[in-house]
């Protein structure tokens, strides 16, 4: 059995109209080029379609039946066909992001938040993963564009990287060291200390500051997120090390009307990576998320 779309346009068209010649007129063809292509799909589906009674023509219950899903695939054609035009006016588009928990709520939504300005028809998904994960994500292209403390030399990805600032010590209100100007890793020798977990990238650098200096901290807890963190030290159960943005998002900022931030020497750098797949073509949006952090973080027009 092999259905025809002119064969369907025809019935569709006799249901419609109610006889051949309507049909015909219809959809511009002859009134025997309609009978054809009916007696055709009836001999293609082995049962009649219509009772004939000299020129008059009624539709039988299997026609009935039949019509009902050619309108629900009909109505499938036109939900192809209006997708197909929200893409080409760039409605349909979907940024996908992932981003290392240290920035998703202060230099992930700052950005996202420009971009929904400049695009809002564009649908926006971002995505939390470790520094390791994300660069995962983005050379099995899961995503579009990951914003991550990494940086390597791969065929696999390309990036752009953007010098956030210097870590910070964050301390709870009340604490021995708050009226230090600045804190170096010998004064927190045998302080309960929060840490990130151990698949953070940032956590390595720290560790190695503290191993380097021969600093032994407590080290009973640990949070996967800047907010966690700033959250455990304004509860009062140690101090961090953490980025400079750190007290920068809506929960950190709520935590941070407990905490006391201070320089830290030697402070790690922190800077991120905004990465990208190299072996698939940059999606429109996603050169637009990135036009927008040259411009923010204004560095030179890749």
């Amino acid at each position: 059995m092999a259905i025809t779309f002119r064969q369907i346009d025809a019935f569709r068209a006799v249901m419609l109209a109610g006889t051949a010649v309507g049909a015909a007129k219809m959809l511009g063809v002859s009134q025997p080029a309609i009978s054809r292509l009916i007696s055709d799909l009836e001999l293609d589906i082995g049962y009649e379609l219509f009772e004939r009674d000299g020129r008059r023509i009624s539709p039988t219950p299997e026609a009935q039946l039949l019509m009902e899903e050619v309108r629900r695939a009909l109505i499938g054609l036109d939900q192809i066909r209006g997708a197909a035009l929200e893409i080409g006016k760039s409605r349909f588009a979907r940024l996908r992001l992932v981003s290392i928990p240290s920035v998703a709520s202060t230099i992930a939504v700052d950005l996202i938040d420009l971009f929904a300005k400049q695009h809002p028809e564009t649908a926006v998904s971002l995505e939390v993963q470790s520094s390791d994960s994300a660069l995962e994500w983005v050379i099995s292209q899961q995503c579009d564009l990951g914003i991550a403390s990494v940086n390597l030399e791969s065929p696999a990805i390309a990036a752009r990287s953007i010098e956030v600032g210097a870590s910070v010590c964050i301390l709870p209100k009340g604490h021995r060291l708050a009226g230090a100007g600045q804190i170096s890793p010998e004064m927190l020798e045998g302080e309960s200390f929060i840490s990130f977990r151990p698949d953070s990238i940032y956590r390595r650098e720290i560790d190695a500051i503290f191993q380097e200096a021969g600093v032994t901290r407590r080290l009973t807890y640990e949070a996967r997120t800047t907010d966690a963190v700033c959250g455990l030290v304004a509860g009062g159960l140690g101090l961090a090390i953490v980025g400079p943005l750190a007290i920068a998002g809506p929960a950190q900022a709520e935590a941070g009307r407990n905490l006391i931030v201070r320089p830290f020497a030697p402070a790690p750098s922190v800077e991120l990576s905004v990465m990208w797949s190299t072996h698939r073509s940059l999606s429109a949006p996603a050169k637009a998320f990135l036009e927008i952090v040259e411009t923010e973080f204004k560095l030179p027009v890749g």
